[in-house]
């Protein structure tokens, strides 16, 4: 059994240039995965992805600035306060034309622990 937490967002160590912070895996999650994610203004690297792979499906709410968040071709401008609903098969990608972004992500596998999915990732990287 995992033990309760509290870190301030600094105290995680961030991936991928400090853009991207495991919130759920530094704390001990395995039902969902949960990641805060910083980008600059001007932002392109953010992939486009669609999760039909691992039938994740994904909400972000900005925290703050703004971002455009694509799915499906569409576009959809979020400032801070919004919050969006992704499901599985469904293409995302953000980018940051006009500022930048502070948002979490949250995402989890219907009817199924997040460890499953982590575990799925890490066997098809090998």
């Amino acid at each position: 059994m995992t033990e309760p937490a509290v870190l301030h967002i600094d105290e995680i160590q961030g991936a991928h240039g400090g853009v991207f912070k495991p919130v759920g895996s530094t704390l001990g999650v395995t039902a969902f995965g949960v990641n805060v994610e910083h980008f600059r203004q001007g932002h392109e690297k953010y992939p486009e992805h669609d999760h039909s792979n691992d039938g994740q499906e994904e909400v972000y709410y900005v925290i703050s600035g703004q971002a455009t968040l694509t799915i499906d071709g569409t576009p959809h401008p979020m400032r801070a306060g919004s919050i969006a609903y992704v499901p599985s098969g469904h293409s995302r990608r953000f980018t940051t034309p006009d500022s930048s972004v502070q948002l979490l992500a949250i995402g989890g596998t219907p009817n199924a622990p997040f460890s499953d999915v982590i575990a799925a990732r890490q066997a098809a990287a090998t």
